[in-house]
């Protein structure tokens, strides 16, 4: 889904050691941020964009605001102690993520003038320095896969929908030459290794440091030790190294074969509810949004799943991170689900407590309340493994037989 020009790479690599000796190895005081974007709310009395820095703790921290002009243009003045990562947010209709270590320029879309819109920014070239490229670089390749990742699963809802099979028989019995998650993985390996002595590797690391490989997680750590070592300004290295070291003892605590946490969070009707009653059946936790459109998607394979299993054991409760109540009570309208729906009250806590930064993330919980595996996205194969522990009475393995914990992001 990502193409990135083959040319373009090996000129970029091959400038790479003239650039580099141009590039600060010490820290950048400031920089001058000249943004510009091509289309403004025509609601909003004032077309605001922020700024905000990349803590390395799972939130970035808003640091500045401008108007846009006019012109349409909008600047910063950034004056720091070294050069990170920082997020341009537009309207809260786009962004762009940067390097702060050289001035940097960018034309944004801006507001979403399509008919339907959607909040999801589009790609964003941030015209800036050597380090800044590997962001740019990385950005596209993440875009571009979450968009191959809709085509795919699209495409698959539709073949299915058709009344001749050959659509989907072909898609379900061809080996692709470059399966989606083996597409982007290689062309981020690509990267790693042209930026791996780079400060903006800690842009990478937050997500190479998964918590459910033990490899990938030793090499991150490993990776982030060398960026400490060799540039003591780093503080955000050593930021993300204590972030990951909370984020993996939390992720401790949902391996196969521990208690499912027990929370409690309000219900539609305005109660607090936890997970405990469910004692004695199965149970398929998951957290999703309004706003999420492979969610949605997977309601009605889910409500398949509750019908034909439901009187065997089987229950479902939908924990929405909605931020928007009435948002949700619609969706909840709209999909008709038939089970309990619950909203968590703090985002970001539920997030970090159950370790996933994107949805629908499904966890399936045994009827002694303890975790038997983890989902990320609704797919057939996660669906046979529900059906399978269901109809063969599966406990959740021993703790000590476990060898994964569930993947964090940050």
């Amino acid at each position: 889904m990502r193409k990135v020009c083959k040319t373009g790479v090996a000129l970029a690599l091959m400038v790479a050691p003239v650039v580099l000796k141009a590039q600060q190895n010490k820290p950048v005081k400031s920089i001058t941020v000249q943004g510009k974007v091509e289309f403004t709310d025509p609601k909003a009395e004032k077309q605001m964009v922020w700024l905000s820095k990349d803590n390395f703790k799972g939130k970035p921290v808003v640091v500045d605001s401008a108007i846009v002009g006019k012109d349409n243009t909008f600047a910063f003045k950034i004056k720091q102690d070294h050069q990170g990562v920082y997020i341009i947010n537009a309207m809260n209709w786009d962004r762009a993520t940067f390097w702060s270590d050289a001035d940097v320029k960018v034309e944004m879309r801006g507001y979403d003038t399509a008919r339907y819109k959607v909040k999801i920014p589009h790609y964003n070239y941030v015209d800036g320095s050597y380090d800044n490229n590997f962001i740019n670089l990385s950005v596209l390749n993440n875009e571009l896969s979450y968009r191959r990742l809709i085509d795919e699963y699209n495409m698959e809802y539709y073949a299915k929908k058709a009344t001749d099979t050959t659509w989907y028989g072909y898609m379900k019995n061809t080996k692709r030459y470059n399966p989606m998650r083996e597409d982007g993985k290689q062309r981020e390996e690509v990267l790693i290794r042209a930026y791996n002595d780079r400060p903006v590797m800690v842009y990478a690391l937050r997500g190479m440091a998964s918590t459910e490989n033990t490899a990938q997680y030793e090499k991150a750590m490993k990776m982030l030790e060398t960026l400490i070592a060799r540039y003591p300004w780093l503080t955000e290295a050593q930021q993300l190294k204590q972030t990951i070291l909370t984020n993996r003892a939390q992720a401790m605590k949902l391996k196969t074969g521990e208690p499912m946490p027990a929370v409690k969070y309000p219900s539609a009707q305005g109660s607090l509810e936890g997970l405990e009653k469910y004692k004695g059946k199965y149970l398929l936790v998951d957290f999703w949004a309004s706003w999420c459109g492979p969610c949605r998607q997977a309601i009605p394979k889910v409500k398949e799943l509750y019908t034909a299993y439901k009187d065997k054991g089987f229950e479902v409760v939908s924990i929405s991170i909605d931020t928007d109540k009435n948002a949700w009570k619609k969706a909840m309208a709209d999909e008709k689900m038939p089970w309990e729906q619950l909203l968590s009250d703090n985002k970001d806590k539920t997030m970090e407590q159950f370790q996933f930064s994107g949805i629908p993330t499904m966890y399936l919980v045994d009827r002694e309340g303890k975790i038997v595996e983890r989902f990320t996205g609704y797919t057939e194969e996660a669906e046979a493994k529900v059906k399978a522990a269901i109809s063969q009475g599966t406990k959740a393995a021993s703790v000590k037989s476990t060898t994964s914990v569930p993947m964090t992001g940050f």
